[in-house]
């Protein structure tokens, strides 16, 4: 029977086997005290973004407190690396040890700025780097596509489905997502299953329920008869027209038998929705169920809710799927681990990587933000302990191993979300054009970037 999913036990396998072997090197050779300085951020910010939506970090944390290897792990670990005593010892006890730092999940970012920093003994730090790239890019991603989608709508209701996704662990971190960035309702019921507080939105009808009728007037009667007052029914199945004038046909007939409301919304699931719904609600209104929602799917993404907002179209509510879950426009970001700095001796020794178009910088950070006038005007990225003015974006999470903060509720960092965002301009959030928020390197940072790159050039290339 196929088993390809990771239980949690499992993932401290999801690294490279050369992590182990690594970590079996610096062991013997006298690096089990080292401590390293890893950063994690992006290098560049895609072409159709102009910020980024930090997601990930309750997943990160939760890696970190429970990073052990089992038993089998171990049996594992000899038999097929055949690590001396003293390494398979090392193995047996290992925990994570370190520190956590980073900036509060929904926090928007920009490139080359720390969102997570690790500091912990160097065979620890450096096994961490595929599962936090992991999980910090797919959730990122999504989180900045659907903060995209919920701007474009402009308040209009919005909703998520999953009929398309990379796969369940993606329509999952999605759901979750959606519940920071402040989505209407979730589609996949096991949100409601397991939290009751949330209610899971349903279309109610499918093109396969009216299909499955020997006509589109018995499939609308079926669903009055059992569920008349709730859900939606989708109308465009056969021809749009057609299907609106028999939704207010048995409409009618069930208002007139049974005296109760007719269901809350009809949903156009493909054409031109913006030219459907006018004339959705054109029909609807004459036929007297001025309060009838409409609904509109089809594969939207910010673009083309953008649209219908500018357009004036009398859609109520906005429903994503696949090109949110999926997000064409921007699939990649390159999100990095990089060794900033090593801790041997007593003595902190600056890193960072000279490789053409990919140089890092050095040392331990620390991102500033600014703000005049209860309004972000621009980030600084510098030095840990420097005296700069703003806020400091990255806090600690987890020291000597322990959880040194409370873990915020998805509502609690919906509202931290909500917050941010309204500091910055509201020409951040502009759909369809580029613009850029300030981000500088204090000077400290410049002057310890140079004395580390003539350093390594003096080591290492001359």
């Amino acid at each position: 029977m196929i088993n390809d999913l990771l239980t949690k036990e499992d993932l401290i396998l999801f690294t490279s086997g050369t992590r182990f072997t690594l970590g079996s090197i610096y062991l013997q050779e006298g690096f089990k005290d080292v401590v390293a300085n890893f950063d994690l951020f992006v290098r560049d910010m895609p072409q159709k973004r102009n910020y980024l939506v930090f997601a990930g970090l309750e997943h990160v944390v939760d890696f970190l407190l429970n990073l052990k290897f089992t038993p089998a792990q171990l049996q594992w670990l000899k038999r097929t690396y055949d690590f001396p005593p003293a390494v398979m010892d090392y193995y047996k006890k290992f925990r994570f040890t370190g520190n956590l730092y980073a900036m509060p999940e929904g926090n928007l970012f920009f490139p080359n700025e720390p969102v997570i920093r690790v500091v912990a003994p160097i065979i620890e730090a450096q096994m961490l780097e595929i599962y936090l790239t992991n999980t910090v890019f797919l959730q990122t991603i999504l989180a900045s596509k659907l903060s995209r989608f919920v701007n474009a709508a402009k308040g209009m209701h919005t909703v998520l489905g999953f009929n398309r996704s990379y796969g369940i662990d993606v329509a999952m971190k999605m759901d979750r997502i959606g519940q920071i960035i402040g989505i209407g309702e979730p589609c996949v019921a096991i949100t409601s299953f397991r939290n009751p507080k949330i209610a899971t939105w349903s279309y109610s009808t499918f093109h396969h329920f009216i299909s499955a009728f020997d006509s589109e007037l018995d499939a609308f009667r079926a669903h009055f008869k059992h569920s008349l007052d709730r859900g939606s029914i989708l109308v465009d199945t056969y021809n749009i027209t057609r299907g609106i004038k028999n939704f207010i046909i048995v409409a009618k007939e069930m208002k007139k038998a049974t005296g109760k409301k007719t269901p809350k919304a009809i949903f156009i699931d493909s054409g031109d929705l913006c030219e459907l719904s006018f004339k959705a609600r054109k029909m609807l209104d004459e036929a007297g169920f001025q309060k009838t929602k409409i609904i509109a799917v089809s594969n939207l993404d910010e673009y083309k809710v953008l649209k219908m907002v500018r357009s004036r179209a009398p859609i109520d509510t906005c429903g994503g799927t696949t090109n949110i879950l999926t997000p064409i426009d921007a699939p990649v970001l390159e999100v990095v681990y990089k060794l900033t700095e090593i801790e041997k001796n007593g003595q902190r020794i600056p890193k960072m990587k000279l490789s053409s178009k990919k140089i890092s910088l050095p040392g331990r950070k620390q991102v500033f933000r600014q703000e005049k006038h209860g309004q972000y005007v621009g980030d600084i990225i510098g030095l840990e302990n420097e005296k700069i003015k703003g806020k400091k974006l990255l806090v600690p999470w987890i020291k000597h191993g322990k959880l040194v903060r409370k873990m915020p509720s998805l509502e609690e960092i919906h509202k931290y979300y909500e917050q941010e965002k309204k500091k910055f301009k509201q020409e951040l959030f502009a759909i369809d054009r580029k613009v850029k928020y300030p981000v500088e390197i204090s000077a400290e940072l410049k002057k310890l970037t140079a004395q580390t790159k003539k350093e390594i050039q003096k080591q290492f290339i001359n």
